[in-house]
Formats: structure tokens, C-alpha cells, sequence
């Protein structure tokens, strides 16, 4: 065989059988051993390596699950960790999960190109009149996005002029790994939106973006905005695969284009990434430890009419004793934060929560979640209060309820505010001219977003009061009073 005909072959192959030889050769994983442990006849094997068949619909799942649990289980110590880097896994069980997620993306992927194209392998540009959003999406969701060790995405989308249901499933671009937690540094995804053109209410913007920037929160996402994606659905993942639309309404799409050539996909990636620039930036990233450095933390304290939506308690709400037991016992993970300069903020912070006014609005899961498990925001650290701390910061909230008047504490029932009730909530914090989101995930750099643009404060300020004023508010006191009392019991009992 030439070594042209050769090339041409192994171009030819379908993805999925690309995958499966890419990781049987990593695993050094022989045919007759995966055909032994699946017990197959060892040509099956051959043709689902060579790309003459796929594994039978019928039993897709079971076969690739144990095709996963045999690179696994015929992994050594030296091959192991190769695995765990290339799919961002801590241990050989979440890679076993990993691998079939990844097989399953591809098979689905090869399946739906027979169905749509009639073909197994993907024509370098193909072009579709039109196309349901669930067709897009699935198009979307290449399953080169299962690379989670480095792909760089970039994408102009109206996501706010699209159905409810795809909104976040077009934004979801961490959705493999989301049930293990994990950070993803490698995976960099930049999405311009429209804010002009859509009839969407402020309060549902605000929402929508607290949501898409949480859940994307373990990856380095960047938003940006710009009229130029009204009725756009482009999304490039450089050097692999891009697809673009016409928005027609808000479930259809027509002139659709995919191209599954890196080369030729280039040209309108690097379009999108010039798009999205510091001009259009809508969040900027940056840590409490930044915002101490440039005094940004001392201007929100200051800045005229404060409020906050919290989904956790912050180092704002600590008595003098127990911010200084906190920074003693955590000063080691507060990076280059200068303890005496926390000091200093944390005077200010008491003396503005003992006479100023200020609007605080909790979830209700907030108290209860924290009398059982003490987890808190200290200076942008995750830590955790053993129960006698949880007690002292409970009732120091409650001497600042009753004693300060102008402390005003309202409660906000989970659910009330999105649709997307399974995603962590931030706390989100803001004045007249300042606005941040702390997430509440662990981040690759950054944990606070801090809105760009005037006219984003702007829609986060109606959101906020348009909840401040509405009837599904409860009032705090029973909920301090049964925190404190669970507390009680618990150090009782303990």
C-alpha cells in the first residue's frame, strides 16, 4: 500500500474509530485482550479500530463501558498518570467515567452524521438550509470539546433572543466534568452576546448572566457584548471545528455551515477572537487580594447605597475575635493578603455595619447550609468554622439585626429567582457605581467578577430591587433563631 493510499485510509476513518485506536495505543492495549475481556471475536475489534463498523446500536453502551473499564483496568503506574492529565481526572474512577463520556460523545457524533449526511466521516464544509436549536446544539457540542486539557473556544451567540430551555445548554461549555468539580484551567471559552436586541426584562438578564457565570466558573471564561451577534449562532474551536447560523426565532436557525477542517476554520476564529477585545469586555476578572491591592475592596465598602445578595456568609459578618482566630488559623492560605491591612478592612467593614445603612438580601438555604457545614468566604477562601465559630458568627448577626436599624435583612426563598435551580449561586455584591460576583466555585485564577460597564450595574441594580421589593420575601428572625438553636444543640451533642 502507498503511503498515500495509507494517509488517505486513516484520513477516512470515522472519529470514533479514531479515538479507539488513540487510546488502545496509549494503553498499549492489544486486540485480543480487549476482544478477550469483551469477549468478542477479535475481527470486531479490528473493523471498529479500522473504521469499517461500529459497535451495534443496540448494545453501544454496554460495549463502550467495557471498552473503558479495560484501558483502565490494563493501565500501569507509568501510563496512569498520562491518562489522568489528558482528561483533568484525580483518580482511575472518575477516568473510567471520563473515557466513556468520551466514547459515547464520539459514536453519537458518528451516528448522527449517518443520519444527517449519510456518511460516517464529516465533509470538510457541509451546509444545512436549516436546522432545529437541538440539532445546532448537538452540532455545537463537538466532541473535540471533550480535549479538556487545552481547547480555546470562542463563540457570538444571541443567546438572550433564544428559548429558555437551550439557553444554558449552549452555554455549558464544562458540562463533562460539572459533577466533579473540577478546575479546568486549560479550557478557554469567550462569548459575545447582544444585549440591545432582546425583549427580555432586566431582572432576567441579570439572572441569566449570575447563572451562566457561576456554572461556567471552574473554567477561564470571558463575556463579552456586542450588537454584531444579533441573530448570530457562530461558535470556532481553534484549529478543529467551526459551525455558524441565522437565528430565525427562538428554535430555529437557517444557513447553517459547519467545517470540520482546522485550517479552513482558522480564518473565522481569529475573527471572533479580535471581536472580543477590552472594548467589549462586560466582566472583568480579579481576586480579593487584587482588589485590596488597588483599594477597589475599600470603594465598595464606601460606595453610596450598598447592597448584597449573598448565597453565603462573607468576612464582613465576623465580631473582632473571631476574624482574628480566622486570620491566625487561615493566614496561610490568604496568599499575599497583608494581615494588618485585613485588619484595618475589618474595623471599617464593623463600623459600617453598626451605623450605616445597608440592604442585605440572603437565600434561605444560606443558614441552615452553614449551621451544617460551617463552610464561609473568608477574603475570597473557601474555609470551615468549627460549630462554636458558627454560633459566635450567628449571634453577632443577630445582636446587628436587632440593635442596628438601618441593618436591613431580608430572606429570599431558593428557586424564586432562575430556572436553573441545580446551578451554585454567587453572592453578589454592589452600590451605585460598583458591582462584583463572588462565585462560589473554586475558580483556575480568579473568584470575583466585577461588571465592566456602567449600564450593567444598571440592569443588576433593577434586578436587585425588583427582589428586594417583591411579595416572596420571609422575614429573618425565625431563621437566626432556629440557626442558633440547631447550633446549640449540635455543640451540645457534640
Amino acid at each position: 500500500m502507498s503511503v498515500h493510499h495509507a494517509r488517505k485510509n486513516m484520513k477516512d476513518k470515522n472519529r470514533f474509530s479514531v479515538l479507539l485506536k488513540h487510546l488502545t495505543s496509549m494503553a498499549n492495549l492489544k486486540n485480543y485482550a480487549l476482544a478477550k475481556s469483551l469477549q468478542y471475536d477479535e475481527s470486531y475489534i479490528s473493523k471498529w479500530i479500522s473504521g469499517k463498523l461500529l459497535p451495534s446500536d443496540k448494545n453501544h453502551e454496554l460495549i463502550l463501558q467495557a471498552i473503558s473499564e479495560c484501558i483502565v483496568q490494563s493501565l500501569t503506574p507509568e501510563t496512569i498518570p498520562v491518562f489522568l492529565k489528558e482528561y483533568q481526572v484525580r483518580d482511575t474512577t472518575d477516568l473510567q467515567a471520563a473515557l466513556y463520556e468520551h466514547l459515547e460523545s464520539e459514536y453519537n457524533y458518528v451516528k448522527e452524521l449517518q443520519t444527517s449526511t449519510g456518511s460516517e466521516v464529516a465533509s470538510k464544509i457541509f451546509y444545512y438550509p436549516e436546522l432545529t436549536l437541538d440539532q445546532f446544539i448537538f452540532k455545537m457540542k463537538h466532541p473535540s470539546l471533550r480535549k479538556v486539557d487545552s481547547v480555546n473556544c470562542h463563540a457570538m451567540v444571541d443567546i438572550l433572543n433564544i428559548d429558555t430551555n437551550y439557553q444554558m445548554l449552549i452555554a455549558e461549555m464544562n458540562g463533562l466534568h460539572n459533577d466533579r468539580k473540577l478546575v479546568l484551567p486549560g479550557v478557554h471559552f469567550s462569548l459575545m452576546l447582544d444585549l440591545e436586541h432582546t425583549d427580555l426584562s432586566t431582572s432576567k438578564i441579570a439572572v441569566f448572566l449570575i447563572d451562566l457565570l457561576s456554572n461556567l466558573a471552574n473554567i477561564d471564561f470571558n463575556l463579552y457584548y456586542g450588537t454584531q451577534a444579533e441573530k448570530k449562532l457562530i461558535f470556532s474551536v481553534k484549529d478543529i471545528y467551526s459551525i455558524s447560523g441565522m437565528l430565525m426565532d427562538q428554535n430555529h436557525c437557517l444557513s447553517v455551515t459547519t467545517i470540520e477542517d482546522g485550517t479552513l476554520s482558522s480564518e473565522l476564529y481569529h475573527k471572533l477572537k479580535s471581536l472580543c477585545n477590552k472594548e467589549s469586555l462586560l466582566i472583568r476578572k480579579t481576586s480579593i487580594e487584587a482588589m485590596i491591592r488597588s483599594h477597589e475592596y475599600e470603594h465598595a465598602l464606601f460606595a453610596q447605597n450598598p447592597a448584597c445578595l449573598l448565597a453565603h456568609f462573607t468576612e464582613h459578618f465576623l465580631p473582632d475575635d473571631l476574624h482574628e482566630e480566622l486570620l491566625e488559623t487561615f493566614e496561610p492560605v490568604l496568599n499575599q493578603a497583608d494581615p494588618n491591612t485585613l485588619r484595618h478592612l475589618h474595623s471599617l467593614t464593623k463600623q459600617l455595619l453598626s451605623s450605616a445603612p445597608i440592604k442585605i438580601l440572603f437565600y434561605a438555604s444560606v443558614f441552615n447550609d452553614f449551621a451544617i457545614s460551617g463552610e464561609m468566604d473568608f477574603y475570597g477562601c473557601r474555609v470551615q468554622l468549627t460549630p462554636k465559630q458558627r454560633l459566635v458568627l450567628m449571634n453577632y448577626i443577630d445582636r446587628l439585626y436587632h440593635n442596628n436599624h438601618n441593618f436591613d435583612i431580608r430572606v429570599l426563598p431558593d428557586g424564586v429567582l432562575s430556572d436553573y435551580q441545580h446551578i451554585p449561586r454567587p453572592s453578589v455584591i454592589f452600590a451605585d457605581t460598583f458591582c462584583s460576583l463572588r462565585l462560589k466555585r473554586n475558580t483556575p485564577d480568579y473568584g470575583i467578577c466585577v461588571t465592566n460597564k456602567l449600564f450593567l450595574n444598571e440592569i443588576f441594580s433593577d434586578f436587585y430591587y425588583e427582589t428586594w421589593n417583591s411579595d416572596s420575601l420571609i422575614k429573618a428572625d425565625s431563621l437566626i433563631s432556629h440557626s442558633i438553636l440547631s447550633l446549640e444543640i449540635l455543640i451540645s451533642e457534640v
